[in-house]
């Protein structure tokens, strides 16, 4: 089930990404890839049980918990082509059985520059920080009994992307928070996401 509601989500991102970017207009601005800011939506369940079966998407269904994610990141230094770092604000929504609020603000640090990017555009990025909830996560709470509202928040992000439309970029995000071997708070959950990029 959860693995059908995920190609359900890619699909429709897809069809959203698609016209969006073929929407650009003709007079060169869509060659301009000069962007310093970044607005980032995404979405997804919640699975378990740890970050690196995350990673190798070897998930299990714990529950019906989702999170929905708005984001907004600034460029703030950048090695040619190759790399760059950002910082983000977040603010995140739960639906299903958990529905608190979730703000997160982090350093992220980016890869740009990949053998194939003439033909999809490729970057990676992995980034940590803060991440408070206004409510205790019943998910957390299963990892551990003195789970609590401030945890450290990590991401790992992929993005992929049409080289002709570098405004627009579909994006893969682990929403990952956790105590950091109980040096902030405890317990911790997982999120696999999907969402879209724009650059301005």
């Amino acid at each position: 089930m959860r693995a059908l509601y995920l190609r359900f989500c890619f699909c429709w991102l897809l069809i959203l990404w698609v016209p969006g970017a073929f929407a650009e207009t003709e007079n060169g601005d869509s060659d301009t890839q000069d962007f310093k800011w970044f607005f980032t939506l995404y979405g997804g369940p919640s699975v378990q049980p740890d970050l690196e079966h995350t990673v190798y998407f070897l998930w299990e269904d714990v529950d019906d918990t989702y999170i929905v994610v708005s984001a907004l990141a600034r460029e703030f230094w950048s090695y040619k082509q190759w790399f760059s770092f950002e910082v983000e604000g977040q603010v995140g929504k739960f639906f299903g059985d958990e529905h608190q609020w979730q703000f997160n603000g982090l350093l992220i640090g980016r890869w740009n520059k990949f053998p194939w990017d003439n033909y999809i555009d490729t970057s990676l990025a992995i980034g940590d920080g803060l991440s408070y909830n206004t409510a205790v996560s019943d998910i957390e709470k299963e990892d551990h009994e003195d789970a609590g509202k401030w945890l450290n928040y990590l991401l790992i992000e992929l993005t992929l992307g049409l080289p002709k439309y570098p405004r627009w970029d579909l994006v893969y995000r682990i929403h990952h928070r956790s105590s950091i071997r109980a040096l902030i708070g405890h317990g911790g959950s997982n999120y696999a996401t999907l969402g879209f990029k724009y650059g301005f």
